[in-house]
């Protein structure tokens, strides 16, 4: 079949049917061979020499190490774009690249050697990305809008301004 724009949705949807399978079928095989025992991270529940979870903690290993750069690129395109629509076009400039993922880095890796467990990460930062999506992130967004339709000095710009 020839990929065009009116097959893309259909694939996109059998991609993560079949993603959320997969998914699915490994959560109850980890749960159905620990049950309440398993620890966060699967892998260690099992011995620590079993060659296949050696082997798995190596591909685990090897999917951070060569899968971050992708996801620290979109999360720096993401902080850029963000410091854009919040007007502050500075963080954005090619001359601070070096220092904002200097910054970055230094924040992550922070965090990576001071907090043991992962899901105090993921807890935290779904509890305060949630609240900014809900509560912070669309008067903002408003206010910007407003500010690009009718202008900076504008009464509407103004209001909107205020009732944040």
């Amino acid at each position: 079949r020839k990929a065009s724009p009116q097959t893309f949705p259909r694939m996109v949807r059998t991609s993560y049917a079949i993603l959320f399978a997969i998914y699915v079928i490994t959560m109850c095989a980890g749960y159905m061979t620990f049950g309440d025992t398993a620890q966060c991270n699967i892998l260690l529940n099992y011995h620590p020499h079993d060659v296949l979870a050696l082997l798995g903690r190596w591909a685990t290993a090897c999917s951070t190490l060569f899968g971050f750069p992708l996801v620290f690129n979109g999360a720096r395109e993401g902080f850029k774009n963000a410091a854009m629509a919040l007007d502050q076009p500075s963080i954005s400039d090619p001359k601070n690249h070096v220092k904002l993922v200097v910054v970055m880095l230094s924040c992550a890796c922070m965090l990576a050697i001071l907090v043991d467990d992962i899901k105090v990460i993921v807890g935290y930062s779904g509890a305060v990305l949630g609240s900014l999506l809900v509560y912070i992130c669309p008067p903002i967004l408003y206010a910007n809008i407003l500010k690009r339709y009718f202008g900076p000095e504008s009464l509407e710009y103004k209001r909107g301004r205020r009732n944040l």
